[in-house]
């Protein structure tokens, strides 16, 4: 890093790639980005009062009558957060970094991690899909994992908050655009990998080597991986890190951490956890085989961050429900059908939340949901093909359309649905549609959206929650029968 760049890093307050966010004592990243160059937007920058500029060079001529300091670097895009960290006077070097990754249980890894390490008396904190902060309050994010800048601010906050540990969801994207690039990780969890965001990886090999790639990184970050899965198995055998610094997990016998003689309850699982020749009654307050992964999991992160697997078995009794994550609507009735939120929005996760219901009672199983526009439109098939597996009626309707047209996605759907379906365009009516045909012992899965409170098209979001519109309905046509 230059001197010159070192002494702008010093004399300014503000760091900022959002030329509308520039207030006066700010530096501006200008580059070019995936849908704006930042270059075209310095003058606008400069007038809101940036006192300095950071620009890439390549095939750009500054403008002399820009009367600012100014620091040309190359390849700025991939150097954020080099310079982020910097900033922020290398804050993830100052506190425990839990790094979490997958296509699928990353949410609820991260939102147990950190009620884990809140339940051993350590000031925990996390960055996810369902927020920042502390488990008893978090701040909305834009983002899975947050911009270069943002992310290296939110680290700087809990530092100066004197936070011990922290636990980050880590996106494909969130690697792939070199968010996360200078975070010093203490402990890296590959929960699983399954098909997700081709539309912007364009293949599923690359997705996969993304997710490779920074659980192999450089740095001597320790493992927890997910060995039952194919990828964990390879990240697992190629890591060159000493066994000491490694952990697998799974269901079969060749792992450190082995869950067996599993039985899942309507609202607790019991199984038997094995490590290092110990064998321990465990029950944990989740449901579904996939979340006694997410448990194995979070036991692996805490016994690297040097928890006994005494202390760390007792607290797996009170996990929260997670927000949007096989949430149950709470409503207040005794007579009314059981309604399910999840954000469930790969076939993957749509097949392990449908298989987690086998132990619930139920009489009919109707499920709303519809495929985010924009996106890998290879999976609205296979999502179909999942819920004619499961489903005794399914509403096909809106997720999050952005810039494609609802019906085309819906009908992307719909031609490969063969059990009994309806398609309602309009999100609330197909909620309240479900609810209104539902007898008082069926199922509702409501998927796709989980814990978000808007719903995007066109560029625009308005404000959307599954769970208050399910809520608003039960409460309509169920209320006067309790």
């Amino acid at each position: 890093m230059s001197n010159l760049l070192k002494k702008l890093l010093t004399e300014f307050k503000y760091l900022e790639q959002n030329s509308m966010n520039v207030k006066k004592d700010s530096i501006f990243l200008a580059y070019q980005g995936e849908k704006n160059d930042g270059r075209n937007y310095i003058e606008e920058a400069i007038n809101n009062g940036a006192g300095a500029v950071i620009y890439d060079p390549l095939g750009f001529e500054w403008n002399n009558q820009w009367d600012v300091p100014k620091l040309a670097v190359k390849d700025l895009k991939d150097n954020v957060s080099n310079i982020a960290s910097e900033f922020f006077n290398n804050s993830s070097q100052k506190i425990n970094l839990i790094g979490v990754t997958g296509t699928n249980g990353k949410t609820s890894s991260v939102y147990w991690i950190t009620q884990c390490l809140k339940s051993l008396k350590r000031k925990a904190a996390m960055i996810s899909t369902i927020g920042y902060g502390y488990i008893e309050k978090l701040e909305p994010t834009a983002n899975t994992t947050p911009d270069a800048i943002k992310i290296q601010s939110i680290i700087n906050k809990f530092g100066v908050e004197k936070a011990q540990d922290l636990c980050i969801e880590v996106s494909s994207h969130g690697i792939k655009q070199n968010r996360v690039k200078s975070i010093n990780f203490n402990v890296k969890l590959f929960t699983n990998l399954s098909r997700d965001h081709l539309d912007y990886h364009n293949s599923f090999e690359t997705y996969r080597n993304v997710k490779k790639d920074f659980l192999l990184g450089s740095g001597e970050s320790s493992l927890v991986v997910n060995i039952d899965d194919p990828l964990g198995e390879e990240i697992f055998q190629e890591s060159k890190l000493n066994e000491s610094k490694k952990i697998s997990f799974g269901m079969s016998n060749n792992c450190s951490l082995q869950a067996k003689n599993i039985v899942i309850e309507s609202q607790r699982t019991k199984f038997d956890l094995t490590y290092k020749d110990k064998v321990i009654a465990t029950i944990a307050s989740v449901t579904g085989k996939y979340n006694v992964y997410n448990v194995l999991g979070v036991v692996g992160v805490l016994i690297s961050l040097g928890y006994e697997i005494e202390n760390i078995i007792p607290i797996l009794k009170n996990l929260n429900q997670v927000p949007g994550r096989a949430e149950l609507l709470v409503t207040g009735l005794e007579i009314c059908p059981m309604v399910i939120i999840d954000f469930a929005h790969t076939p993957d996760a749509l097949k392990n939340i449908l298989d987690s219901f086998k132990p619930l009672k139920y009489k009919n199983l109707k499920i709303v949901f519809g495929c985010g526009g924009n996106r890998d439109k290879g999976k609205r098939k296979e999502m179909a093909e999942v819920i004619n597996q499961y489903a005794d009626f399914v509403i096909v309707t809106s997720d999050n359309p952005r810039d494609e047209e609802p019906k085309r996605i819906i009908n992307d759907i719909c031609k490969n649905i063969t059990i009994s379906n309806i398609a309602i365009e309009d999100r609330e009516e197909a909620i309240k549609e479900a609810i209104k045909k539902s007898d008082i012992d069926d199922l509702i899965l409501i998927a796709g959206k989980g814990h978000e409170t808007y719903q995007e098209t066109k560029g625009v979001r308005k404000d959307f929650s599954d769970k208050l519109i399910a809520k608003k309905y039960i409460t309509r046509y169920f209320g006067a029968k309790n």
